[in-house]
């Protein structure tokens, strides 16, 4: 009797056991939130179309209602992420250093640095000068024959630093320049087959481009001749964190052309959730070939990419990268203690922008010197704080 109901018992235990695994298993499933927010550059770009097409399939598959917001002004978007409206965000590296860094038009209260970290990098973009088809400026150096007419788009920090990247190389002074100052990406493009400007910056692979390629008058690239080592330099120097190459992608008529190349990248904030951060980074791995092919700048979403281009910039003063997408890095055996120094003096760097940034608006609020890009006095406060840090896209030390 004894035996009997101690097999009784046993079973009866067991059973529990099993209920309790089997009910508390559903508990630790991952859930996805219910919206899931991205802001993109502006519409006529190539980045808001990469992201509406892989967002309707994360969408599609995790039942998130995906809201993808663009905007066209850069030091907005940016704002407003460190501002916590959005979980995702994407910029150039150039934009997001200057960001840190707090010059130009970051340097505001709601502005300059914030806890940043890489997410993804989701394209290598590149990037040049347009002129008309018939135009008489056929290299950059012809641009000191006159006084050119440049196409500014001012919302952009890092389109802003392109061109003055531009007249670093040829040794051009600003003064010999008339600016046309433009809000968005597309009437930058299409200031120049429109005539209201000689030259423009823009990109092979916008949409908008292509448009301009389309038009009556037609668009020529302007080469940044790859042998003008001391001049290719000085391009660098104004604007860090890009690289020069041999452009292979977008209209036909820049196939060929020597110009800049810049890494996109989505960003989050260091406190988004790390689970969060992993299981997206885990998706855009393993559903890589389902959307891939539905947007040209996809191709450069794999893993191995990834890797690469934490490679390229690894031993540079970078952007951090976020713990979540380290957690998946290591799981797949691409993430190394090398990487974790270099990661985690990152981290240093930029707490260290924050502390002083913070500082200075304090020492300004003491002394009533408004907080706003165009003050010389707050420029120069701020320019106190930030002396011996070091500048980010340049070797760790």
């Amino acid at each position: 009797m004894k035996k009997a109901y101690t097999r009784k018992s046993i079973f009866i235990t067991l059973s529990i056991v099993v209920l309790i695994f089997s009910v508390s298993l559903p508990a630790f499933a991952w859930q996805w939130p219910s919206t899931f927010t991205m802001s993109t550059t502006g519409t006529a770009t190539g980045t808001y179309g990469q992201t509406l097409s892989w967002g309707s399939l994360l969408e599609e598959q995790t039942k998130m209602k995906v809201r993808v917001i663009p905007a066209d002004n850069y030091v907005e978007r940016a704002r407003s992420h460190k501002a916590g409206q959005s979980i995702l965000s994407t910029n150039t590296v150039t934009e997001v250093f200057t960001q840190v860094e707090g010059r130009e038009m970051h340097a505001t209260r709601e502005g300059g640095p914030y806890d940043v970290r890489i997410l993804w990098a989701n394209a290598r973009v590149p990037f040049g000068f347009i002129v008309a088809q018939d135009s008489d400026i056929k290299t950059i150096y012809d641009l000191k024959k006159k006084k050119p007419k440049i196409a500014l788009l001012t919302p952009s920090t890092s389109s802003v630093l392109q061109v003055k990247a531009l007249l670093a190389m040829i040794e051009l002074d600003e003064k010999d320049v008339t600016f046309i100052p433009v809000t968005t990406w597309g009437n930058s493009t299409k200031s120049v087959p429109e005539g209201k400007a000689d030259v423009a910056f823009a990109s092979p692979v916008s949409a908008v481009s292509f448009e301009a390629e389309a038009s009556a008058r037609g668009i020529r690239w302007l080469e940044l001749p790859k042998d003008d080592k001391k001049g290719l330099a000085r391009y660098a120097k104004v604007n860090r964190g890009i690289a020069f190459a041999t452009n292979t992608d977008g209209v036909k008529s820049a196939h060929g052309v020597y110009m800049t190349i810049n890494i996109n990248q989505y960003h989050v904030r260091a406190s988004e959730d790390p689970e969060l951060v992993y299981q997206l980074v885990k998706w855009l791995d393993e559903n890589y070939a389902k959307y891939k092919d539905k947007h040209a700048y996809n191709k450069y979403m794999s893993l191995d990419i990834q890797r690469e281009n934490l490679d390229l910039v690894r031993g540079t003063n970078y952007l951090p990268v976020h713990d979540g997408v380290v957690r998946y890095l290591k799981e797949k055996g691409k993430w190394s203690a090398a990487d974790t120094a270099w990661n985690d003096k990152n981290k240093e760097l930029v707490a260290r922008y924050i502390k002083a940034y913070q500082a200075a608006i304090a020492a300004a609020d003491a002394k009533k010197i408004k907080v706003v890009p165009d003050n010389k006095e707050w420029v120069a406060l701020w320019g106190s704080f930030k002396k011996d840090l070091p500048l980010f896209g340049v070797a760790q030390k």
